[in-house]
């Protein structure tokens, strides 16, 4: 069964490769002359190092030398192109040139009128074409197409890069925004590894060194490129770990994950830039290789801590796994000579421009999650236990903003001050559980008739305050009375226990001198007078009777 899929792959990869062909314009390429260490130079450099043979039935792809290609007959302006060339150094000789054009990926000179993601020699006429190729450290695909052809696919290119490039850019600085104003460190984080992803992807596809403000990273050819890409994973790495909690979630796979992606990469780096060992051409089998098992450790982390209930890993999950999917299977593609797919050409900078959105999402979803932690946290810190109002922090801080409202809006505002009468007794004689019962009865009637903004708060035992913002003097008595009633009809009955539960309570109106502690002890007061007159009634106090 293995070995008749493999036939089966072969032919197709064989029949996609004669299509190819016949669509790059090109009849035969012939090798001249090997180029001196293209042996020892010229290999794939994502899973092993392999000589380069020219294939006769794969007349689009050449390695290190010097090649003699014959371009169909017949084109309209023909274009000799050479896909990411990278480390490449490319000659050309063709029909009516006297001298060879050489060009690389890092020339500021080169024609403004294409983009860069391939070397574009201009062929005046027909006839054989002499290519000398040094330094590659992959198979190089050429063509020779129709100028008004390219044009086009330029043209569709740019478009999406610059496309892609914008939603990064402005999600990044969105998020950079968020960073300075809550100074936390994931929002940073993201901003740096978009920085680096966009810069990395704007350096392979060679539009970094058109541009007025990064083409001076041309001079640090290919290994900048390798740089730029090491520094995005390492980044990626400290992000995705506070991102989606790694740390705590998987501490073992975490660790792996900082030691594949950040530690050994840093050591890799100072390798690259130290003068010892002169020759660098290790750096990307190595860089490839931490490359692929840190997103592995990356993916396996991300999908054991999502199974552990980490929400924010799954969005990773969703945004992570198309991109690396996407360089992946680039990054082997030009490894190994089978030409770029247009939909991988064009989809790797969408997919990751959707990485960004669904990252800064995740952000967004991060700081909602976080916010109502929050809120939850003030909200038990400020509520009764037991009866589930405001406790004595909570009552006077809402009243105290509502004091500063009345004398900033000239609007009235009443206090209530509600207690229980003869509450030990009732604890005395049918015990604590059906006193904490009372409590909470007395605090559904009160709740049931509050308005929006008015405040309920439990001050301690059985004393409860109630705010009433908007409400003069003779609305506040008003509600007490109709408060007091409601109460003894109601909790005549306590969870079938007769006890007779009543309230006495003080109302004062705030006056524009009053504090939320001066304001308190008046319509406690109040109360109290209210108790000596009987209890189970409503007495008022002025300010002026204090």
């Amino acid at each position: 069964m293995s070995k008749r899929w493999l036939l089966v792959g072969t032919w197709c990869l064989a029949m996609f490769s004669f299509a190819h062909a016949q669509a790059d314009g090109i009849v035969r390429i012939d090798s001249l002359a090997p180029a001196a260490g293209s042996a020892a130079e010229q290999h794939a450099g994502i899973f092993a190092e392999r000589d380069f043979i020219a294939d006769p039935d794969q007349p689009s792809i050449i390695g290190n030398g010097r090649w003699r290609l014959q371009p169909a007959a017949g084109i309209d302006q023909p274009l000799l192109l050479v896909y990411h060339p990278y480390s490449a150094r490319v000659s050309a000789r063709g029909p009516g040139l006297a001298a060879p054009v050489t060009q690389t990926l890092f020339d500021r000179d080169l024609d403004p009128q294409y983009s860069r993601h391939a070397l574009v020699f201009p062929l005046l006429s027909d006839g054989p074409v002499d290519i000398a190729v040094e330094g590659a450290r992959y198979p190089l695909q050429v063509a020779v197409v129709p100028r008004n052809r390219h044009i086009a696919h330029d043209l569709t290119q740019v478009r999406i890069l610059l496309l892609s490039v914008g939603v990064l850019v402005g999600v990044s600085l969105t998020v950079l925004l968020f960073w300075a104003m809550l100074r936390e460190r994931v929002y940073l984080l993201y901003a740096a590894t978009m920085a680096l992803q966009m810069l990395f992807l704007l350096c392979s596809y060679g539009e970094a060194y058109a541009l007025p403000g990064l083409r001076a990273l041309a001079v640090f050819g290919a290994p900048g490129i390798w740089f730029i890409a090491t520094l995005s994973t390492m980044a990626a790495v400290w992000m995705l770990q506070d991102y989606a909690g790694l740390r705590s979630r998987v501490p073992r796979l975490s660790l792996a994950m900082r030691w594949a992606g950040i530690y050994i990469p840093v050591l890799v780096l100072l390798l690259l830039v130290a003068p010892w060992p002169a020759r660098k051409e290790w750096f990307p089998n190595v860089g490839n290789a931490l490359f692929l098992l840190t997103n592995a450790l990356a993916i396996t982390a991300l999908y054991r801590a999502w199974r552990k209930g980490g929400r924010h890993a799954g969005f990773i999950l969703i945004a992570w796994v198309p991109l690396v999917f996407f360089s992946t299977a680039r990054a082997i593609q030009l490894s190994m000579g089978i030409p770029v797919e247009p939909w991988l050409q064009y989809g790797l900078p969408l997919v990751l421009a959707f990485t960004a959105v669904v990252l800064a999402l995740g952000l967004a979803d991060r700081m909602l999650t976080f916010r109502r932690e929050r809120d939850t946290a003030q909200q038990h810190a400020e509520r009764d236990w037991l009866t589930g109002v405001l406790n004595r922090g909570g009552i006077e801080h809402r009243l105290d903003w509502a004091v500063l409202n009345t004398r900033r809006e000239g609007m009235p505002l009443s206090l209530l001050f509600l207690d229980l009468d003869n509450f030990k007794q009732v604890n005395d004689c049918f015990g604590h559980a059906l006193g904490d019962a009372c409590l909470r009865a007395v605090v559904r009637l009160v709740s049931e008739e509050l308005q929006y903004g008015d405040h309920l708060g439990r001050l301690g035992g059985e004393e409860f305050v109630l705010g009433l913002p908007g409400a003069d003097s003779a609305r506040a008595i008003a509600m007490a009375e109709h408060l007091r009633l409601k109460i003894q009809a109601q909790c005549e009955q306590v969870e079938g226990v007769p006890a007779a539960v009543t309230v006495s309570i003080g109302v004062t109106q705030c006056n524009a001198t009053d504090t939320v502690a001066t304001l308190i002890k008046r319509a406690d007061k109040a109360m109290y007078i209210a108790k000596h007159g009987g209890r189970n009634r409503v007495a008022t106090l002025e300010a002026a009777a204090v």
